[in-house]
């Protein structure tokens, strides 16, 4: 597996509510598409969020940043939002269960 960490601040609260509530359904669906196997998006300020890609592998976490990743970064910084990324390959993982995953969904 191989994780994406993006923190992405934005210069007002408004800015953060219009660019989240118009691309998270995109990055659910192009993410579906492209393999993501999860996705978390925590609130960390009022003014930022942490995003969290979980990837089977690189080849298929690259394919999808290439493909419509880059497109969303690009749009965020236009909008003036400063845009951290991190990724590596998990090294550990641990899940309480299906139950506990389905309720997390709430798209």
């Amino acid at each position: 597996m191989y994780q994406r960490i993006v923190t992405v601040t934005f210069r007002d609260e408004l800015t953060k509510a219009s660019m989240t509530n118009y691309l998270q359904p995109i990055i659910k669906q192009q993410g579906e598409a492209y393999g993501l196997i999860s996705m978390t998006s925590t609130d960390i300020t009022d003014l930022s969020i942490l995003d969290i890609y979980i990837w089977p592998d690189y080849p298929t976490a690259q394919a999808a940043s290439d493909e419509y990743g880059a497109k969303i970064r690009d749009a965020l910084q236009k909008a003036g939002a400063k845009v951290e990324t991190k990724e590596g390959p998990v090294a550990r993982a641990w899940f309480n269960g299906i139950e506990d995953l389905k309720s997390l969904s709430n798209f």
